[in-house]
């Protein structure tokens, strides 16, 4: 190849940047699919701009990830002892010099950095103020370093709240076993079977007596095996009698046998369903 003449531009391009890619990410661009890099940055007035299929998200970080549809990378600068020349024209005429670097970018494939707990407000439905401030799914990706694919499935077995506005609340896994309490109470007060739980009734009820209606709801969910399309739910008692453990051994540290132990275990479970020693095995 004949060499080609170089001038330097009159205006240094300062913003322009090496990132060598990886297939997935490449394959993402060529779909014209999404991509954002998203710095765990606590500057709120971080700039956000296009460009082409990029979304770039401008911290005070250098924490960056780079996140597709489904996968997230970390985003890390790669130093060199040469100077890369960035330059534009073609190969049979001149070029001009656009910016000199001394570093790369390179994104490596990281598992998904999510922490519900301290990004999400805590639920109460004594504070109205951190309805407010709850994200919404778009708000959670811009702030979570995760792919939307990555977050979905966390969210699935986390104790997230969703409310009926698409804002995302975390729920304290004690309150999720206190009202996973006061719905047991209600099923023995009711009568109700744990395989035909009526959801809307059962979670109404127990609102009645003190609990959250949306709380409640989320609860029988999280504990049941399935909904029927008759809005009744099959609460999964070996899910349940596993949370109860969990609770009994916080407030007491050992039992003296295991029969103790389920002993108590029946004590927390519904009325009709204490003679059934199978939903322990």
């Amino acid at each position: 190849m004949p060499p080609m003449p170089l001038v330097c531009s009159k205006t240094s391009d300062r913003d322009c940047r090496l990132l060598k890619l990886e297939p997935e990410i490449t394959s993402s661009l060529e779909q014209e699919l999404e991509v954002l890099f998203i710095s765990n940055s606590d500057n709120k007035r971080s700039k956000n701009y296009r460009t082409s299929s990029m979304k770039w998200a401008v911290g005070a970080t250098s924490t960056v990830v780079l996140c597709t549809q489904t996968e997230t990378f970390k985003v890390t600068a790669v130093e060199s002892s040469n100077s890369t020349l960035l330059a534009t024209g073609s190969l049979v005429g001149s070029g001009v010099i656009r910016s000199i670097v001394s570093f790369h970018w390179e994104a490596r494939r990281i598992d998904p950095r999510l922490d519900f707990r301290s990004s999400l407000p805590t639920y109460s439905v004594n504070d109205p103020s951190t309805h407010e401030a709850a994200p919404d799914l778009k708000q959670l990706q811009a702030s979570m370093q995760a792919s939307i694919t990555e977050i979905k499935v966390a969210l699935q077995s986390s104790t997230v709240l969703i409310n009926e506005f698409g804002s995302h609340f975390y729920l304290h896994e004690a309150s999720l076993h206190q009202c996973l309490d006061e719905l047991l109470m209600t099923l023995s007060l009711r009568g109700w079977s744990p395989s035909a739980i009526p959801l809307q009734a059962c979670a109404e009820d127990a609102a009645k007596h003190g609990s959250d209606c949306m709380v409640a709801t989320y609860c029988l969910k999280h504990f049941s095996l399935s909904q029927s399309s008759s809005g009744e739910i099959n609460l999964d008692v070996r899910r349940v009698a596993r949370a109860l453990t969990k609770s009994l051994f916080t407030t007491k540290s050992t039992y003296s046998s295991t029969l103790e132990l389920i002993r108590d275990l029946r004590d927390c479970l519904p009325v009709r369903n204490r003679g059934a020693p199978d939903v322990f095995t």
